[in-house]
């Protein structure tokens, strides 16, 4: 982590994927039962148990510690390398006692490759650690379901990525038209307001020419009209145009500091290093699902900080930000009680009583992109300070 503090690296993988992932680990029975029925020496057989058993936790952790496709960088990849490379050689270790049946840990090396690199250089590369070993094995033992058998686990593999794949790649689509409509709605805003003020202006700028000379004080009373809707028609204009505005994750960070030390609010800002805010994503590049999910934190810190510092009554507000998540977290009064008793109350109230517009707005575009949203205390034994969190999906 960099910047103001240095807390530990809390991005992991869901509980679900990994169980997930773990469900398939009954495969490896096949080879923990081929050393126990084939003629080797017991020391072989207790070796592959115990290789099978330390690839099961190893593999796991590596699912866990790497969770997302696109969120993969050079620190992870080094991770993945090494996890690899003791995966690979607790394979080569059971081979003994398993025999041609080592084949059935190679769907695991491709699963890990392909749903923890970007599927571009996850997928060959997942695909060549099952085919070179299994097809080496085919000719070894001249039986073609060491090929075949783990190639269907494979296909399946391959199956559920790519579905994995597409799926994003709709939400990213569906979140551009959402933007785009989004922009058509701003546009005709911006016509409206204008239109409607500057014709009320001009009406009202003739009228009070009519009556300087005539009837001073009304046409006084005019140019203060005047001067109202002109502040009011600004006012409505820049609202508008903030909304057409898109947010960048650097940027914002900046304003927020600004922002809450202008408040008289202490900030303390953590970044976690994968990031590399001074070189952030292109849009429509590879790294688009990265963009995006940064366009999101943009979004959401400008919207919990701007209720920092409008209702919070905070003294310190911690911002937190990870590839895969950020937090806000303040220690001001917390949000509105549903029944205004004073008493703490659940995260899910909390929901219900701090869901204004600006919230739903953003859940509804985390939601597009699959990401969470969850607001809370930030004490929850005294209900005080507030707590929001954006997940990515």
């Amino acid at each position: 982590m960099r910047t103001d503090s240095q807390p530990s690296h809390d991005g992991t993988g869901s509980f679900h994927g990994v169980a997930y992932a773990g469900i398939w680990l009954a495969v490896l029975a096949l080879p923990v039962g081929s050393a126990f029925l084939r003629p080797v020496a017991p020391v072989w057989t207790a070796l592959t148990v115990a290789a099978t058993l330390l690839f099961s936790i190893v593999y796991l952790w590596l699912f866990w510690r790497l969770p997302d496709s696109h969120l993969v960088g050079r620190r992870e990849r080094r991770i993945l390398l090494v996890g690899l490379i003791v995966l690979i050689g607790l394979i080569v270790l059971a081979a003994p006692g398993a025999g041609s049946w080592s084949t059935a840990y190679t769907p695991f090396l491709t699963a890990l490759l392909v749903f923890t690199l970007p599927l571009r250089l996850g997928l060959p590369l997942g695909v060549a650690l099952w085919l070179v070993p299994s097809v080496v094995w085919a000719l070894v033992a001249e039986e073609i379901w060491v090929l075949a058998g783990p190639g269907f686990g494979v296909l399946i593999i391959i199956f559920a990525r790519l579905v994995e794949h597409n799926e994003r790649r709709t939400r990213l689509v569906e979140d551009r038209l959402r933007s785009a409509a989004e922009r058509d709605a701003i546009a005709r805003d911006v016509h409206d307001v204008l239109g409607h003020s500057l014709t009320g202006l001009s009406i009202r700028t003739q009228l009070a020419r009519r009556l300087i000379d005539t009837d001073p004080e009304r046409a006084r009373a005019e140019l203060d009209t005047i001067d109202a809707l002109s502040r009011e028609a600004l006012d409505q204009v820049r609202s508008t145009v903030s909304r057409l505005r898109t947010p960048e994750l650097a940027g914002e960070l900046a304003t927020a500091r600004r922002t809450l030390a202008a408040a008289g609010i202490t900030a303390q800002i953590d970044v976690a290093e994968e990031l590399r805010l001074e070189d952030p994503p292109e849009p429509g590049g590879p790294e688009e699902d990265e963009a995006e999910r940064r366009r999101l934190f943009a979004w959401a810190l400008r919207e919990a900080v701007t209720n920092v510092v409008r209702h919070a009554q905070a003294e310190r507000c911690r911002i937190t930000v990870t590839p895969e998540r950020m937090e806000i977290v303040d220690d001001g009064v917390g949000c509105p009680r549903p029944h205004g008793d004073g008493a703490p109350a659940p995260v899910a109230s909390y929901d219900g009583a701090a869901g204004g517009t600006g919230l739903r707005g953003l859940r509804e575009r985390a939601a597009a992109q699959g990401a969470e949203v969850r607001l809370g205390p930030a004490d929850e034994a005294s209900g005080s300070g507030t707590r929001v969190e954006v997940i990515a999906g």
